[in-house]
């Protein structure tokens, strides 16, 4: 098994205060009010509730065989910042891929900047590593959706649910 690591920033400032986006954020089970369904994510459950550092919380599609993990809140600074872990197993590629990213909220001119770090710990069979870009590129359209989806909600004002 070849192990390689991929990362990503994404920084966008949100006209709302990070005490708010930090709450959004912290809040698993509540991001099907802001955040759309995908073909990688309908909810996330959390145990125990409310979410805290060592939170345990199920992620993906967990109505669907294959398609959930199970990761842990591993950092809650409240409103600065926050921190997760999850293991994810892509079985036609015979991969496994560790997942952290960290959430970093700071007050700014009109609103408050965040910057969402990911980094991937991809370990796959050599001869399947040119299909890498296929795994880097579905993390980085879930995760540019993920931060449009929580702009569009937090500057909303409604906090109504999201239309599917």
């Amino acid at each position: 098994m070849a192990t390689s690591q991929w990362h990503r920033f994404y920084v966008l400032e949100i006209a709302a205060p990070p005490e708010l986006l930090f709450e959004l954020l912290a809040d698993l089970p509540g991001y099907r009010r802001w955040l759309p369904e995908s073909d990688r994510f309908s909810r996330t459950d959390a145990e125990p509730y409310p979410v805290g550092l060592g939170t345990r919380y199920r992620d993906g599609r967990p109505d669907e065989p294959g398609k959930e993990w199970w990761g842990t809140v591993t950092g809650y600074r409240p409103p600065g910042s926050l921190d997760f872990q999850h293991g994810i197993a892509v079985r036609q590629l015979r991969a496994a891929i560790d997942v952290h990213f960290h959430y970093s909220l700071e007050p700014a001119a009109h609103g408050t900047r965040v910057s969402r770090w990911l980094v991937l710990d991809i370990s796959m069979p050599w001869l399947l590593r040119p299909l890498r870009a296929l795994v880097t590129r579905s993390f980085d359209r879930e995760n540019v959706r993920t931060l449009a989806a929580l702009r569009a909600y937090a500057e909303s004002g409604s906090r109504a649910p999201p239309r599917a």
